[in-house]
């Protein structure tokens, strides 16, 4: 179940969609030691981008990146086109009870892949829910009435978004009534029940239209060539002294947590332009 599903509330202005990810969501942390709470937070934030790319009817690129000033330094969640998906966290140690940010602002980006195709939304962190702080970013930047159910398990995370269409205000009963109704699913039933089930009895007495689930797989990076072009980068007096001292160029993938690591021999066939195969764990 590493699907999305857009939805339409037929005859009151609403659309939505609903994502559910197990394996792919556990690809996303597989590597990581996140606090439970954290991964929580992660799992949500993962299943809000997966949302609002699948949302868009370009399919363009949609990341979320928080910035915050208490113990969460960075949370970066990154979708493609074709819904794959990735994310990451950076955290100092907190104190207990201390919420993991504050003071610090949400950036929704979105890539359209043509000129004059990129387009950012900054707003301040409202909440210490990652829900909140979207809603705020789509009545401040998009006068957009939107709603955010994120729930996650131990082994998955699930997702639903309802969002008016154009014309629909934020005091609109059939919006507000969607709304409410929505935050009556529990944990369970989001991750878990299919959506042809779930939707009916979530939203008892609509008119529901179901369009094809997509696929939600994960998405890391980290290929040779990637890494090559990293290495490259560098630059030769920074390789030599890496190569002094520990001896080997080191690179650690921010979003999976794993770790290359290239000897004299690699980087000398990397900088005549070839691509070493093997890449030490």
């Amino acid at each position: 179940m590493n699907e999305v599903q857009s939805f339409l509330l037929e005859g009151c202005g609403i659309r939505g969609a609903l994502v559910r990810l197990e394996e792919t969501w556990q690809q996303v942390i597989a590597l990581h030691t996140y606090p439970p709470d954290l991964k929580r937070l992660l799992g949500e934030s993962v299943a809000a981008t997966v949302l609002l790319a699948s949302s868009l009817k370009a399919r363009p690129r949609v990341s979320i990146q928080l910035q915050s000033e208490g113990p969460l330094k960075l949370l970066l969640i990154q979708c493609t086109e074709d819904l794959r998906v990735r994310g990451m966290a950076q955290c100092e140690a907190r104190a207990l009870g201390e919420p993991w940010f504050s003071g610090g602002r949400l950036a929704v980006n979105v890539d359209m892949h043509g000129p004059n195709g990129f387009f950012q939304g900054i707003v301040p962190l409202v909440s210490p829910h990652i829900d909140e702080c979207l809603e705020a970013y789509f009545t401040q930047s998009e006068q957009l009435p939107t709603r955010f159910v994120l729930k996650s398990t131990e082994r998955r995370i699930g997702g639903l978004m309802l969002q008016a269409l154009p014309g629909v205000s934020f005091d609109d009963e059939n919006f507000r009534t969607a709304a409410t109704l929505a935050q009556t699913v529990s944990t369970e039933e989001l991750a878990s029940t299919a959506a042809d089930a779930l939707l009916p009895r979530i939203f008892t007495g609509y008119d529901i239209r179901l369009f094809e689930a997509r696929p939600v797989l994960h998405d890391c990076r980290c290929t040779p060539d990637h890494l090559a072009s990293i290495v490259r980068l560098l630059g030769e007096d920074e390789i030599e002294s890496l190569l002094g001292d520990p001896g080997c160029v080191e690179i650690t993938c921010e979003f999976c947590n794993r770790t290359f690591r290239y000897d004299d021999e690699d980087v000398a066939a990397i900088m005549r332009g070839e691509t070493p195969a093997q890449l030490l764990h």
